[in-house]
């Protein structure tokens, strides 16, 4: 691990466990150059603000250069006003909901927000909502007010409702893939998800007439969200710590026992338990289900380079050696947790699902503005 690397990652613990834990060696005598690594590193990973937050808790000696931490100070307070926008668009969202006899649940964004010490400092990006089987109401509904609503993926439509992109969920999880072997994974999980909870166990967020899930049903549906970005080497720095945060924040209200029998049903033991030890290790969490028995340090590796490479603006162009390489590498992944499975099974429908993909990304990039050239939301 790099230095500019130890020091981001000491940043983020104090930011999300509030100062808890004292990182000021790795700053001392810091160059310059240290620093405006760490910041490009925050910014690809979609975390400028927490780091920043973790800059409260250095001395006045340790603080970064002035230029770059008046930068850095710009970007909060776009971020501040970003967090603002989101929170006004699920209240009048959930209001205009409510008025047609729809309910909505926020997924992931707000719903975790709350969780960290200064929740703007958790930047957002789109909004994702459950209405509890009225999807198609709700799309007619947003249609009839002249905003355009796509159907390009079974799992979710999606529109822009006042500057912000809106993925209106009918699944939780991708139970339609071309993969059938992952759909019937996720389609399990769905099943399992569903008949956990109903709309009445689903507390009030404080933002006009929204919802969030229950603890323990947010737990999985966070783990399956967690796995599909994994799977598909699409996992960044925020959604870990949005993993420390939530699991921290929710220990009282979540079943472990339960929990683990859901994850060990599933197969996903040794994915959790890597997930956990590279949070342990880098984030500061302390496990509570799936505790693994030493770090374990293979798996820490894999998830490092695959958090390294991940960047919140996707490159426009297609590289086939990236492709064929990112191929072969979620092969691996599928057979570790799926079992075997043969070339045929896989192939053709990883090589469409992977281009689909590419091309959503860049829609999404098209339709929503970042922070600021320097902290793209992810």
């Amino acid at each position: 691990m790099t230095r500019s690397t130890e020091m981001f990652f000491g940043l983020i613990r104090m930011s999300i466990h509030g100062g808890e834990t004292d990182e000021s060696p790795a700053f001392v005598n810091a160059a310059k150059a240290y620093w405006g690594d760490l910041f490009a590193l925050s910014a690809r990973q979609g975390t400028v603000l927490l780091a920043y937050g973790g800059l409260q808790y250095l001395p006045d000696e340790l603080q970064p250069p002035r230029k770059l931490k008046l930068r850095w100070c710009a970007n909060v307070v776009k971020g501040s006003e970003r967090y603002d926008h989101h929170r006004k668009v699920i209240t009048k969202l959930s209001q205009l909901f409510s008025d047609n006899g729809i309910s909505m649940a926020v997924l992931k964004g707000l719903s975790i927000s709350g969780l960290y010490p200064v929740p703007y400092y958790r930047e957002g990006g789109d909004i994702d909502v459950y209405l509890f089987g009225s999807a198609d109401k709700a799309d007619k509904l947003i249609a009839s007010h002249g905003i355009e609503v796509s159907h390009n993926i079974p799992k979710h439509s999606a529109f822009i409702f006042d500057g912000l992109m809106v993925e209106n969920h009918r699944t939780f999880f991708d139970t339609d893939l071309r993969f059938r072997r992952e759909s019937e994974f996720y389609g399990k999980m769905e099943d399992m998800l569903s008949s956990m909870f109903s709309k009445g166990d689903c507390p009030a967020m404080e933002l006009g007439h929204a919802l969030r899930l229950p603890a323990q049903a947010a737990a999985l549906y966070f783990i399956g969200h967690t796995f599909r970005h994994f799977c598909c080497t699409d996992i960044n720095i925020r959604q870990l710590c949005d993993w420390t945060v939530f699991f921290t924040q929710c220990r009282p209200q979540i079943d472990s026992t339960l929990l683990s029998a859901q994850i060990k049903e599933l197969g996903l033991e040794s994915f959790v338990t890597g997930i956990n030890s590279f949070c342990s290790t880098n984030l500061g969490f302390r496990p509570y289900f799936m505790v693994p028995d030493r770090p374990d340090t293979k798996s820490e590796r894999t998830i490092m380079n695959m958090v390294m490479k991940y960047r919140t603006e996707s490159n426009k162009r297609i590289p086939v050696i990236g492709v064929v390489r990112n191929i072969f590498f979620r092969n691996r992944l599928y057979k570790k947790y799926l079992g075997r499975i043969r070339p045929s099974e896989f192939l053709y429908p990883e090589l469409k699902s992977y281009f689909s993909y590419l091309r959503k990304r860049v829609r999404r990039e098209a339709n929503t503005a970042p922070v600021c050239k320097d902290s793209a939301a992810s």
